[in-house]
């Protein structure tokens, strides 16, 4: 018996083990994209500043879009979407991730502060864009612009800081709100078991043929673009003892945080797919439906990822919200 024993508890070590070797590893980049533009280290974060030919038609008080993407997603998910959307363009890659880039980072400036929140959290990635707004944003009208997790860090800048962002609109895509749910109960799957088979999962999906990896995904309504990004999930994060951090937090943050979060800004637009498969709609639309500043923009056919796929709707549905929102802005501060 105590043979059995002590090799379950052995079996149990070696897991245990290798499960934390794969959580802390240091995985390698996946392969860079062309890149021109600026990209500056911030701590643990990177932001980029494309370079866009729609930029030199811009005036001097152009608003400014900063992007934050979601949980494994990378810069490049808003490239596509804001190509041409008439205002300058700033986007925060999450904390610990790959830079998808062939290009080197410029190094911290000067005036960055050691960042004084836990790694994984949505508040120590929007301390991040807290830094960007007070050190980039001169002039001009700012839109916030987050996709799921990304939606949540925008939120949680506007509680940080609320005299930054009283007059800026935060534009969140299928995003993590404030009592919002994890699609089909996902809470309960992941902790505490899942969150822990995490790495083991991540790991193995490195391993998989890029259209088996897809499939493992179950990511539907598929692009060319939303393929490629999609497909690249396993290979974005340094650490994959990030994204436990970063999944654990969205649901506890999600849970604690509540509504007020939204009236720390002008206006706050939420654009939902067709259905969701990653978060659940009808939780994120009970919440936005809560606050009068929040207006709900549903789009046709689309799941989670609605900039990937239907770029050219999502676009147009921002570029006319951002001016509609600026423009009842604007009346508002004229009463």
């Amino acid at each position: 018996m105590s043979t059995i024993l002590w090799s379950l508890i052995g079996i149990a070590l070696f897991i245990h083990l290798t499960r934390s070797l794969l959580a802390i590893k240091q995985w390698s980049a996946p392969t860079a994209e062309f890149f021109s533009g600026d990209l500056l280290t911030l701590g643990d974060n990177l932001v980029c500043i494309p370079e866009r030919e729609i930029d030199s038609q811009l005036p001097d008080d152009a608003p400014t879009v900063i992007c934050f993407p979601g949980l494994l997603e990378d810069m490049r998910y808003f490239l596509n979407v804001h190509r041409e959307t008439p205002a300058r363009l700033i986007i925060i890659n999450n904390a610990n991730y790959q830079n998808p880039f062939a290009a080197r980072p410029s190094p911290e400036p000067v005036w960055w502060q050691v960042n004084p929140h836990r790694l994984g959290t949505i508040a120590h990635d929007a301390f991040c864009m807290v830094k960007v707004v007070e050190h980039f944003i001169k002039e001009g009208a700012v839109y916030l612009h987050g996709h799921s997790r990304g939606g949540a860090v925008a939120l949680e800048a506007g509680r940080q800081q609320p005299h930054l962002f009283r007059q800026a609109t935060a534009v969140l895509e299928a995003a993590v709100v404030p009592q919002g749910r994890l699609a089909n109960n996902g809470e309960r799957y992941l902790k505490p078991v899942g969150l822990y088979l995490l790495p083991f999962v991540f790991t193995v999906l490195r391993l998989l043929p890029e259209e088996k990896r897809r499939r493992a995904l179950m990511i539907r309504k598929p692009t060319v673009n939303k393929n490629k990004l999609v497909a690249a999930f396993p290979y974005v994060p340094k650490q994959y003892a990030t994204v436990v951090s970063q999944v654990a937090d969205i649901i506890q943050w999600q849970l604690k945080s509540d509504v007020s979060y939204y009236e720390h800004f002008a206006a706050v637009c939420l654009i939902t797919g067709e259905r969701d498969q990653v978060l659940w709609r009808k939780a994120m639309l009970a919440s936005a439906r809560q606050s009068a500043k929040v207006q709900v923009i549903e789009t046709q056919d689309t799941d989670h990822f609605p900039s990937l796929e239907k770029p050219d709707e999502v676009s147009a549905l921002f570029a006319k919200q951002l001016a509609h929102c600026h423009s009842m802005t604007a009346e508002e501060l004229t009463e």
